[in-house]
């Protein structure tokens, strides 16, 4: 009898201490979002932004405005994303994981009423749970300049002395083509052989002038307000080496 009475104390105990847990659990808020870092952010329109963190929830791609995240820019006074700010600038999402959030950039109404991402905005992000609504998280930084790469190849090499040689230099960037107009030096070691204008991406500096021998050939692109600077030999990449016989 008594081993009875126990049994059903304890069975009525552990459905208290079940009950009690649930109504625990009911009782405290979801976890707020953490954003731990975030990748660079340039001036382009089609751009792709990483935020890292913990407690996004998860969600479909998708493009357009939702209640989950806010892209704002502070410098000049707009935002993209958010359903209650009424924004005309939307937001491109590739993914939404529970620990990352991946956006492809811009649409909507970007480029118009100064719509736009300079160098040097201050830029705060804020993420809501997409499942739950806890939240914000935010975490602020400021736009970059573009980076750029630069090809460079030659129309002749070797060459024969005083045969034109083209020197075409291709500058590239994942924020979109490069103004017309701009320039790039051309260098033969420390020497300037001379420099061009960029069309399309693309500068072509001409010669006849140099010496029977081996040149060490870059090009330089000095950067704009929108672009960083780059030369044909960042990185790895070796200068062109152009025989002149």
């Amino acid at each position: 009898m008594t081993t009875l009475i126990l049994r059903r104390f304890c069975l009525i105990a552990l459905a208290m201490i079940a009950a009690a847990s649930v109504a625990v659990a009911q009782s405290e808020p979801a976890a707020k979002p953490k954003i731990h870092s975030l990748s660079k952010i340039t001036t382009g329109q089609d751009q792709t932004i990483t935020i890292t963190g913990t407690g996004f929830g998860t969600h479909a791609p998708y493009t357009g405005d939702s209640d989950f995240i806010a892209f704002n820019d502070k410098t000049k006074g707009w935002q993209a994303g958010y359903t209650k700010f009424n924004d005309t600038v939307t937001l491109i999402v590739q993914s939404w994981a529970n620990t990352k959030i991946v956006l492809g950039g811009f649409s909507g109404a970007w480029g118009t009423h100064n719509y736009t991402l300079s160098v040097g905005d201050k830029i705060q992000i804020q993420v809501w749970n997409a499942e739950t609504l806890a939240g914000p998280a935010d975490k602020s930084t400021k736009v970059s300049a573009a980076p750029t790469t630069i090809a460079l190849r030659s129309s002749a090499n070797p060459s024969a002395y005083g045969e034109q040689v083209t020197f075409t230099a291709l500058v590239d960037s994942d924020a979109g083509v490069l103004p017309d107009g701009e320039t790039v030096r051309f260098m033969d070691g420390t020497t300037i052989l001379g420099t061009a204008t960029l069309t399309d991406g693309a500068a072509r500096f001409t010669t006849s002038t140099m010496e029977s021998g081996s040149h060490s050939i870059t090009a330089v692109y000095g950067g704009d307000s929108d672009f960083a600077p780059s030369t044909s030999t960042d990185g790895e990449s070796a200068p062109l080496t152009q025989a002149v016989n």
